[in-house]
């Protein structure tokens, strides 16, 4: 089986997400979703992609016109924001996930703790603060990929040193996923 992949960008629009550190989450969120959408086309995977207008609720609505199948894969990619000392990476995978949601997470944070980032861990919806994502309610394969924390100047330092890096090896895992 072929699935499709769609990864968007947290936030857009007038929705910058998190902001600290003279970044927006908005923004590195998109940054990076080019990054890796560069990476998997030279794999030969094209992915759809939302527009960086648009904030959840358009992009939500967007994706129920372009999801055909529950095997599609939906990769949402966000930052974290807490406290200065709060660092890592989590995946976020819904509550009741399947199979492939749960291998894939795990294998997409290996990636990022391979690249030295703190493991925070694969969670599920409920585990979150805001305890329901609307991103985890498409009928498809769900994960939302808190990057890091954009409140912790040593996780952005390190992501300015891996992003191409961890771009290139993300589109090798996520081309492996979707046979």
């Amino acid at each position: 089986m072929n699935r499709k992949i769609i990864i968007s960008a947290g936030h857009g629009g007038n929705d910058p997400g998190a902001v600290a550190n003279g970044y927006t989450e908005r923004d590195l969120a998109i940054e990076f979703r080019e990054l890796l959408v560069k990476e998997l086309l030279l794999l030969g995977v094209k992915p759809l992609i939302d527009d960086n207008k648009n904030a959840l609720k358009q992009t939500l609505q967007w994706l129920k016109g372009v999801l055909k199948s529950d095997k599609t894969v939906c990769i949402d990619i966000h930052w974290n924001a807490a406290i200065p000392k709060a660092r890592g990476t989590e995946i976020i995978i819904p509550d009741k996930p399947s199979l492939f949601e749960s291998s894939f997470a795990k294998e997409i944070l290996d990636v990022f703790v391979s690249n030295g980032f703190t493991s925070r861990g694969v969670k599920t919806e409920s585990q979150t603060a805001r305890k329901r994502l609307g991103w985890m309610r498409p009928l498809a394969e769900n994960i939302l990929i808190e990057m890091a924390f954009l409140t912790n100047t040593l996780d952005l330092e390190l992501y300015k040193m891996v992003k191409y890096k961890l771009a290139k090896e993300l589109a090798v895992v996520i081309k492996k996923s979707l046979v």
